[in-house]
């Protein structure tokens, strides 16, 4: 992802959307809930990682031991087909 989409992306996230994307061929989610906790969890449910908000998630997660912001180029968004 580039880094103007990457922003619209982060952009996104903090309107509260949520979004599936691919890494590594591996499909993940990217979900809010009601309490403003975040998550970030493989889109089959077999790896999740929660955080207490949405700037945690940011810092935090992790995608195969990178941060969303060191994965950006090889993270795939785009409108769910």
């Amino acid at each position: 992802m580039n880094k103007d989409d990457y922003m619209l992306f982060k952009e996104g996230l903090s309107r509260g959307e949520e979004y599936l994307f691919t890494y590594h061929d591996v499909n993940y989610w990217i979900s809010h809930g009601p309490n403003g906790d975040s998550s970030l969890a493989r889109d089959d449910g077999t790896y999740c990682q929660d955080f207490n908000s949405l700037e945690e998630l940011l810092k935090k997660a992790k995608l195969e031991g990178k941060t969303l912001d060191e994965a950006r180029n090889e993270i795939e968004w785009g409108i769910a087909e």
